[in-house]
C-alpha cells in the first residue's frame, strides 16, 4: 500500500471519529468525549496536510530543489507537533476550569457507549499503521501512528474513567462522579504532552540536520573503518544525516602513499561496496564518497 493510500484512510478514520464524538460529547455534554472528538477534527487537517506534503515532496523539480524536498516532512510534522500541544494545553486549562468550578454533570452510562467503540476503533487503526509503518520509511507514516495512539489513549481513558464513574454512581461516593470527567481530561491531556514534544525533538533535529539514530551512525562508522583498514587508508572522515526518508552520507577517505587504492577506478570500485553494503538501510540514500591525500578537503 502506497503512503497516499494510507494518508488517505487515515483521514477518512479521522473523520469519521472526529464526528462522532463532537455529536456524541454534544449530545450528553461530557468534555471529555468533545477533547476526543476535537482531536479528531484536528487530526483529519493535519492527515489532509500530510497527504498535501507527501505528494509536493514526489513532483520532481530539481531545478528548484537540487537536494530535494525531504525537508518538507519534518517541518509539517513540525506544524502537526505543535497543534497537538496547543490543543492539550487548552484542554488542561479548561479541566482545571470545571475541576475549580464543581465539576460537570456526565451521564456515564451514555458516555460508554462511545468509549468502547472509539477505543476498539482506534486500536484497530494504530495496529494497520503499525504494520505499514514497518514496512515502509515514512515520517508522515510514523507520525499518523503517533496521532492515532494518542486518541487510543484518549478513548482508553474515557472507556476506563466513565467505568469507575457507573460503580461510583451506586454507591455513597455518587458526588464524586461530577469530577471524573473534567479529571480524566486533566489527566489525559497531561500525559499525552509527551507525544508532540517528542514529536517536535526529532523533526527539529532533522530540520537542523542533526546525526541520525545511533543504530545508523553505528553502522555506517563500522563499515567505513573496515574499509579504511582494508586499504591502509589513512584516515576517514564520516559525515551523516536523516532529513524525512533521505539519508544523507558523506564519506571522505584521507590516502598516503602507501594506501592500497590510488586509482579513480579502485576508488569507484570501493564506492559500489560501501552502496551494495548499505543497500539494505530503508531510506534515499545520498552517499558522497571521495578521496584525498590532503585532510583540508575532507
Amino acid at each position: 500500500m502506497s503512503e497516499k493510500q494510507i494518508l488517505t484512510l487515515s483521514v477518512y478514520g479521522a473523520l469519521l471519529f472526529a464526528l462522532t464524538g463532537v455529536v456524541w460529547g454534544v449530545a450528553i455534554e461530557s468534555k471529555m468525549i468533545l477533547f476526543d472528538g476535537a482531536y479528531s477534527f484536528v487530526s483529519v487537517g493535519l492527515s489532509l496536510l500530510s497527504l498535501s506534503g507527501a505528494a509536493y515532496i514526489q513532483k520532481q523539480d530539481e531545478k528548484r530543489f537540487p537536494f530535494g524536498k525531504e525537508v518538507i516532512e519534518p517541518i509539517i510534522i513540525i506544524v502537526k507537533a505543535i497543534v497537538i500541544l496547543l490543543l492539550c494545553l487548552s484542554a488542561i486549562v479548561s479541566a482545571v476550569y470545571d475541576l475549580a468550578n464543581g465539576g460537570s454533570n456526565v451521564q456515564p452510562g451514555y458516555a460508554l457507549g462511545y468509549a468502547v467503540f472509539s477505543t476498539v476503533g482506534c486500536f484497530v487503526v494504530v495496529i494497520f499503521l503499525s504494520r505499514q509503518s514497518g514496512k515502509k520509511q515514512s515520517g508522515f507514516v510514523e507520525a499518523e501512528k503517533k496521532q492515532w495512539l494518542m486518541d487510543t489513549l484518549l478513548s482508553g481513558a474515557v472507556l476506563v474513567g466513565f467505568l469507575i464513574a457507573t460503580v461510583l454512581t451506586y454507591t455513597n461516593y455518587a458526588g464524586v462522579v461530577v469530577y471524573i470527567d473534567p479529571a480524566m481530561v486533566l489527566l489525559v491531556s497531561i500525559y499525552c504532552l509527551k507525544m508532540p514534544l517528542t514529536m517536535l525533538r526529532a523533526s527539529l533535529r532533522e530540520v537542523l540536520e542533526m546525526s541520525p539514530a545511533p543504530a545508523i551512525q553505528s553502522r555506517i562508522t563500522n563499515l567505513v573503518k573496515q574499509i579504511e583498514s582494508k586499504y591502509k587508508f589513512k584516515e576517514s572522515m564520516i559525515r551523516t544525516s536523516k532529513v524525512g526518508e533521505k539519508l544523507y552520507i558523506e564519506i571522505d577517505f584521507i590516502l598516503d602513499t602507501k594506501s592500497g587504492a590510488q586509482t579513480v577506478a579502485e576508488h569507484d570500485t570501493i564506492r559500489e561496496e560501501i552502496a551494495t553494503k548499505i543497500d539494505d538501510l530503508q531510506y534515499t540514500k545520498w552517499l558522497t564518497i571521495s578521496f584525498t591525500q590532503n585532510r583540508k578537503w575532507a
